[in-house]
């Protein structure tokens, strides 16, 4: 399994400015691939509700010289 940052985009509320502004937010999960990742991330309750997009998808596997590992607990 691998760690994705997918960076999703939102437009508010058509009660607030008719939507006509985006919001954006990074949602994590955890994945075997890319299209499994964006499988995942199109199911999540929030991804549901605000009906986001997708703006881009980052496998996170190095930070600061740091190898990512993740542990199922």
């Amino acid at each position: 399994m691998k760690l994705y940052q997918i960076h999703t985009g939102f437009y508010d509320s058509k009660d607030v400015s008719k939507g006509f502004y985006e919001g954006h937010t990074n949602l994590f999960v955890c994945a075997k691939d890319e299209s499994d990742a964006r499988k995942k991330v199109k199911a999540k309750k929030e991804f549901k509700k605000f009906k986001m997009h997708i703006d881009g998808i980052q496998e996170i596997s190095l930070v600061d010289n740091y190898e990512v590992k993740l542990k199922k607990v």
